[in-house]
């Protein structure tokens, strides 16, 4: 959970920023967004379907950790991805938002085509916007199978998601500092590249190359 809060913290400020500030301005051109309650709404809409998302993933992980043999392998693999993210953060490698432009394309097509007839339809597009394509919350739901639980799963999600709150409700003024956007998609990188370390360390104790680390009753790996 700590994991999931510092980078919906800190990855928000370098990739939200830049990635959900044309987002912002397509709903601003809803008259309905005049009243800040419509945000509020959008807001809790977004982070409703990152719950959601969460559930299923740690649904999804809580049925991949019950087969004891697969561990080692699915924590070396999750390493992997989590690596390969947080390299996506910080631009050495590409980001997996290019593989699903094209559902990014038809998002953007539908929600301009959505005209907002009551306050509480700002909900229904808050939905909407926790699906767009996004490699923030991809790596956020790297956690949500992690927790090994749909409940946790989901909890996770739903810190990861009001930990973005600020950034974007300061969105205009976070677009011009670059220089901030750069130190904090570097603090995002640094979050994940230390929960692939341990997921990493926690496969290789699965197979006995290591001894697993444990502090008191918490167990690191």
């Amino acid at each position: 959970m700590p994991a999931s809060f510092l980078l919906g913290l800190f990855g928000s400020l370098g990739h939200c920023v830049g990635m959900c500030s044309a987002v912002i301005i397509l709903f601003d051109r809803q008259p309905i967004f005049q009243n800040k309650f419509a945000w509020v709404l959008a807001h809790a809409g977004r982070i409703t379907t990152y719950s959601l998302l969460g559930f299923v993933f740690g649904m999804f992980g809580q049925t991949l950790w019950s087969f004891g043999n697969l561990q080692a392998i699915l924590s070396i693999l999750f390493a992997l991805i989590a690596f390969y993210l947080a390299s996506a953060f910080i631009g050495l490698t590409p980001s997996p938002e290019l593989l699903l432009s094209g559902w990014t394309q038809r998002w953007g097509k539908a929600i301009r085509n959505f005209k907002t007839a009551s306050l509480w339809t700002s909900y229904l597009l808050g939905l909407l916007w926790g699906l767009l394509p996004c490699g923030l919350v991809l790596t956020a739901l790297i956690t949500a199978v992690a927790s090994k639980s749909a409940w946790l799963g989901a909890l996770n999600m739903l810190v990861f998601g009001a930990a973005t709150i600020p950034s974007l409700l300061a969105v205009k003024w976070l677009a011009a500092k670059s220089a901030s956007r750069l130190w904090s998609r570097g603090l995002a990188s640094l979050v994940l590249m230390l929960f692939g370390f341990q997921f990493a360390m926690r496969g290789f104790a699965s197979l006995g190359w290591v001894d697993h680390l444990t502090l008191g009753s918490f167990m690191f790996w």
